[in-house]
């Protein structure tokens, strides 16, 4: 026997499947693999100077996270072309900005490094400037900015109701904040680097 309301119209029980987790494709995950090989390639060479524990973790570090942050503003930006994500969450916000970073910045450090003016400018103009910049600059940036989402709420897990499981989230956004994350490691690193060297 059908079930029927109140005024006898049959009813019927729809049952919505839980919403899949969007995924990574190949082609998606050989671009991210391949922007880790350009940032390895745009730090290894700094490693030809005698360089400290520290300077070395903080360079590989920012090499490797920023190689797959190169390749995040293409990706973000192909996909707000495409209408399917209007809107930068904190995940992707995160990406574009130190992408951001790397994009603005790789270039003079590519250039300075041919330049025989190394060391002998004044340190803002300096070609070495732009790795300074970047390396230590970069990490410290996801640290003001990480702070300020989490002060501000936006890392909290959203839900969809009181009652309902957390919406599914986007491969992109968690990638984004394991990037942000990552970087704000490094950042905290630099960050002691700079106390201890004031404080000795």
């Amino acid at each position: 026997m059908d079930p029927t309301d109140s005024q006898g119209s049959k009813t019927t029980s729809r049952v919505t499947p839980a919403p899949r987790r969007p995924r990574p494709t190949i082609g998606e995950l050989m671009i991210v693999v391949a922007g880790i090989g350009v940032g390895l390639a745009v730090g290894l060479p700094i490693f030809r100077d005698e360089t400290s524990l520290g300077e070395s973790f903080v360079v590989l570090g920012g090499a490797v996270l920023g190689g797959a942050s190169l390749v995040g503003v293409p990706l973000l930006l192909w996909e707000r072309r495409r209408g399917r994500h209007r809107r930068f969450r904190s995940g992707t916000l995160l990406w574009f900005a130190h992408g951001t970073a790397a994009w603005l910045l790789w270039p003079p450090i590519i250039v300075g490094r041919r330049s025989s003016a190394r060391g002998q400018s004044p340190p803002i103009v300096d070609p070495s400037a732009a790795e300074i910049c970047f390396f230590y600059g970069t990490p410290l940036m996801a640290v003001y900015v990480t702070a300020s989402l989490l002060a501000g709420g936006w890392l909290r897990r959203r839900r969809r109701g009181t009652r309902r499981s957390p919406a599914p989230m986007h491969w992109r956004e968690r990638f984004g904040l394991l990037l942000g994350m990552g970087w704000a490691v490094i950042g905290l690193y630099v960050l002691s680097m700079i106390y201890r060297s004031q404080f000795r």
